[in-house]
């Protein structure tokens, strides 16, 4: 495992948590995990991985590359992620700026990627990308704009509060996007109690997450897997969520 810091063609910097398997890569190459909020469910992930692969391995389950993104110690979390999670918009509930989606996304498909490509012998088949809230958000702005960049898009509890009319705009061009991208997956999940809390906005997050499931759902080239975690608030669903993205992302394809 390692960690460090990454510049970003925009200046911007990020710490980087990198784990690799012990074992030898397979002949295709180690698949490739990359989480949001790093810093916090790097750890997480790791151990839910060795676990899954080590009692798993009848279901098809193995261990790859997992890649954590956060940020260097002293900086303001909450406005970054705030910053580079959300397309264009509105200033957040508590007025940090918003809108740097894009320039994120440079870093990520521009500077990380070819990184770790670069680094490890890893299957470019089989990238995944996850986020919770505002990473989840960004997941599925990725998923409209640059499809090709991952294999699997897992948004757990996207704030569709913010997000919702951006997304509904992108989804036009979708479908020339995929046709030359190819078919990919989307693993879409929200909790049963959202409606109820204050990034709900009197139940519109659990309402908009059922409609764009279905507008995706019809979307050729797009497998979509949707789910509500039952009993759970917008907060209780980052690590089933995140245990999610670990077993699709390093989840053996069936012969």
């Amino acid at each position: 495992d390692g960690c460090s810091s990454d510049l970003s063609r925009t200046g911007a910097r990020y710490r980087v948590h990198v784990h690799v398997p012990r074992r030898p890569a397979p002949p295709g190459g180690f698949p490739v995990l990359y989480l949001l909020d790093g810093d916090m469910t790097f750890a997480s992930a790791v151990e839910t991985a060795q676990r899954l692969a080590r009692f798993g391995r009848d279901e098809g389950q193995s261990e790859g590359i997992v890649v954590a993104i956060g940020y260097p110690d002293g900086d303001d979390m909450l406005a970054r992620r705030s910053f580079d999670y959300t397309p264009e918009g509105p200033p957040d509930a508590v007025a940090h700026p918003t809108g740097g989606a894009p320039a994120f996304r440079r870093f990520l498909a521009g500077d990380l990627m070819p990184r770790i490509t670069g680094r490890y012998r890893i299957d470019t088949a089989r990238q995944t990308l996850w986020g919770h809230s505002f990473g989840a958000l960004f997941v599925l702005d990725t998923l409209l704009g640059e499809p090709e960049l991952f294999r699997n898009y897992v948004a757990t509890s996207p704030s569709l509060w913010f997000g919702a009319r951006s997304l509904l705009g992108g989804l036009a061009s979708l479908p020339a996007r995929l046709a030359v991208a190819g078919p990919r997956t989307l693993h879409l999940a929200v909790g049963e109690r959202e409606q109820d809390s204050v990034r709900a906005r009197s139940h519109a997050m659990a309402m908009t997450h059922r409609e764009l499931a279905d507008r995706l759902a019809a979307v050729e080239n797009l497998e979509v897997h949707s789910r509500v975690y039952s009993g759970e608030s917008h907060g209780g669903t980052l690590l089933p969520g995140l245990g999610q993205a670990v077993r699709v992302a390093f989840q053996e394809a069936r012969p």
